[in-house]
């Protein structure tokens, strides 16, 4: 569970975009944020996942759709998510930014 909440991220991340890609090709909503129930429902995802020593801040989350979150779970750095391989590199010079890469 975050701390940050997915609407205000979705203004961090995509401005005044009403609709948005996430890194694994889904189709995502800004009006579907907050309604689980939505097929275009984005969520929150720790890239470094907290069980694994992951922080709760921007640098470590993305947005994507919920059933990219739920395919990747508390994998790292290496998951599956919609057919597609991916891995998390840290940002040369920090200790807690990643970015994805697709394998």
């Amino acid at each position: 569970m975050s701390k940050h909440h997915t609407l205000k991220v979705w203004n961090e991340f995509f401005g005044n975009a009403t609709e948005a890609y996430d890194y694994a090709g889904r189709l995502m909503k800004k009006s579907a944020c907050g309604d689980p129930n939505s097929r275009f429902h984005p969520t929150l995802d720790h890239i470094r996942p907290l069980s694994e020593g992951g922080l709760d801040i921007l640098e470590n989350l993305v947005i994507c759709h919920r059933d990219t979150n739920a395919e990747k779970g508390d994998s790292f750095p290496h998951w599956k998510t919609n057919g597609q391989r991916f891995h998390a590199r840290r940002v040369r010079g920090s200790r807690s930014e990643y970015d994805i890469i697709r394998d």
